[in-house]
């Protein structure tokens, strides 16, 4: 335990400090120039932007913004000490180094990919982002059976393995979806689109967003237990995702009409950042549950001193919910803009739609009756379990099962 709290705090160091807001200064000056480079760039649309990116060109921009960025952070240290122990840059910066890892191992993949003249639209097989997905799915599954192990072996090195698997799988999702954008454009430069556009894509993201979330929570509240439901749920979603992918659902296709916009690249990742934090409240729901029945049932039970305390977990789900709720907000309302300019309203009452609205109402009424009436507990741990299972038919069950203006989400 003193190892691993002594490895927590040199990595946590390194957050804070010149290292840390330098680091966060770099990456608000990349941030920038691409958005400068979007804006202000005149030769901007005779190529697509992220091939522009990849270009030279995007190098300077970025580049140089993110020396520029790093500079001036590095003075304004120097002008306000108190910086050096920000509470934002330390949040932030272990994210923003996630994102350049999976962004680096994108590039990794994409040295291994095949040459133009064997890329071919209708067999995608040898794309190199197929076996980086199943790599990332067999590390999940071990992941889940190593979380479940550990409740059984506490105080063995299984539950750093689980957590350690958990983050591999969760930077193999995330590079391969970059991966994946890089491949469309292989494919062919109109085909090449953002890899949020069907169900075998979106899930590849749910499952990296809900294991981030909860790593995010297991790291700051000592939480290892809960990751045997929580992984268990990606488990079982990347079962699915096998079988999407066995009757042809994993292939690259042309965008429908509806999704040529700007607005896919904003509206379908906030919309799962809600659905990933809604997976991980349901997993906090049901290690309430389980750990209530032992209770109830068994109070010398050796797996009582494995998981958090029933308050620890009633907190825990309503943190999840706290961080979904104002995404999948924000993402209805990007949504209903998005609509407006598609098809000329904010709101139509497509399944989709009406679906997404009931969802919204069912977290808005969680959290209402928590933060104004004061509930607590057993009801709200069913309350965060059945809340998903409307999530999971929003997201699935609409797309696959009902027409509307939305039925480009369904299995063709």
């Amino acid at each position: 335990m003193r190892a691993t709290t002594m490895d927590s705090n040199r990595l946590g160091s390194l957050n804070r400090g010149w290292t840390g807001l330098v680091r966060f200064g770099a990456y608000l000056g990349v941030m920038l120039g691409v958005s400068a480079m979007a804006m202000f760039d005149k030769s901007y649309g005779e190529s697509p932007f992220l091939l522009e990116l990849l270009s030279m060109k995007g190098v300077l921009w970025y580049g140089s913004a993110a020396l520029l960025g790093a500079g001036l952070a590095a003075i304004l240290g120097a002008v306000r000490p108190s910086l050096h122990e920000s509470r934002l840059v330390a949040n932030l910066v272990p994210w923003l180094d996630g994102v350049l890892l999976m962004i680096g191992l994108a590039f990794a993949w994409a040295a291994f990919e095949p040459a133009a003249s064997q890329i071919d639209y209708e067999d995608q097989s040898n794309l190199v982002s197929g076996r980086v997905i199943m790599a990332m799915n067999v590390v999940f599954l071990f992941s889940a059976i190593s979380y479940i192990a550990h409740l059984f072996a506490p105080e063995s090195f299984i539950g750093r393995l689980a957590t350690g698997s958990a983050y591999v799988g969760a930077f193999l999702g995330g590079s391969a979806l970059l991966l994946r954008w890089y491949e469309s454009y292989l494919i062919d430069v109109e085909i090449g689109h953002a890899p949020v556009s069907n169900l075998y894509e979106v899930f590849i993201l749910l499952f990296c967003v809900t294991t981030f979330v909860y790593l995010a929570l297991e790291r700051r509240y000592q939480a290892r237990a809960m990751g045997a439901f929580v992984m268990t749920l990606v488990a079982v979603g990347v079962f699915f995702g096998i079988w999407l992918d066995s009757v042809g659902q994993a292939d690259i296709k042309p965008l429908v009409p509806a999704l040529q916009s700007y607005w896919m690249k904003i509206h379908v990742p906030l919309n799962f950042v809600g659905y990933g934090a809604f997976a991980v409240a349901c997993g906090a729901g049901m290690a309430y549950l389980f750990r209530h029945r032992l209770e109830a049932r068994n109070s010398q039970s050796r797996l009582l001193r494995v998981f958090p305390t029933l308050e620890q977990l009633d907190q825990l789900a309503y943190k999840s919910i706290a961080i979904g709720f104002p995404a999948f907000t924000l993402a209805t309302i990007l949504g209903a803009a998005w609509a407006a300019e598609a098809w000329g309203g904010y709101w139509s009452w497509d399944p989709k739609e009406t679906w997404a609205l009931i969802v919204w109402l069912v977290y808005g009424a969680y959290l209402h009756a928590r933060i104004s009436h004061g509930w607590h507990g057993k009801a709200l741990a069913w309350w965060a379990v059945a809340g998903f299972l409307v999530t999971v038919f929003c997201f699935l069950g609409v797309n696959m099962y009902l027409s509307g203006l939305h039925s480009y989400g369904r299995l063709s």
